[in-house]
């Protein structure tokens, strides 16, 4: 009688688990590029978020990926890349902050202070005084940052983004691009919350199994 109902129980449990295990399905919670893109690192997985400081979505669901990327194994490189869109030249001032602070290093330790001075202090960072204020409050090399940020290197990046963001064809963000092979979003899986990182943990482990295409 005892070992019957601790077989039920177990069983029980068990059913629990699966219940709530994180299933996701190809075509709704992520679908496949249409074209293929190289990773930057051969023998790496790789994921890249797309994202734009001005986002609500990407402030809401930046707490969760940053503490998924405080975690990551060795063998993923994560990356972001401020998107520009093609005619959008308001997004030119917050993508040249993005890049002067990867620039200097700086870019994953201040993801979440930019988002909030722009969408929560309602800070005009586009505005280059009120930027460097700023700057100087987060401790930051003013003369370095104002260096690197009118700098010709970071102007001309400013290209390369919006060519990325046409490669990979960026219609929404925030978007997440694995292994250069599939794509997935917050509004895919329809949560902003840890749920996305568990999608891309999901497709991490696939692509383990079809090794990531070589950087041409």
């Amino acid at each position: 009688m005892l070992k019957n109902w601790i077989k039920t129980v177990v069983l029980a449990a068990s059913l629990l688990s699966a219940s709530s295990a994180f299933a996701f399905t190809e075509g709704k919670d992520f679908k496949a590029l249409s074209k293929p893109m190289p990773v930057a690192v051969a023998g790496k997985q790789e994921v890249i978020e797309f994202f734009w400081y001005g986002c609500p979505h990407c402030y809401a669901v930046e707490p969760h990926v940053e503490a998924w990327a405080a975690k990551l194994p060795k063998d993923v490189n994560f990356r972001r890349v401020h998107v520009m869109w093609d005619g959008r030249n308001d997004m030119e001032g917050h993508a040249k902050i993005f890049l002067a602070l990867q620039a200097l290093g700086l870019d994953g330790k201040h993801q979440q202070a930019v988002m909030k001075a722009i969408q929560t202090d309602r800070i005009e960072l586009r505005n280059e005084a009120k930027l460097l204020e700023w700057v100087k409050s987060q401790g930051i090399d003013v003369a370095k940052f104002k260096a690197v940020y009118n700098g010709f290197s970071t102007n001309a990046q400013l290209k390369n983004l919006a060519a990325m963001t046409r490669d990979y064809q960026i219609d929404g963000v925030p978007t997440f691009i694995v292994n250069g092979k599939w794509v997935t979003s917050p509004a895919m899986v329809g949560a902003e919350d840890a749920t996305i990182t568990k999608m891309l943990d999901e497709l991490i482990a696939k692509g383990r199994k079809a090794p990531a295409a070589k950087k041409k």
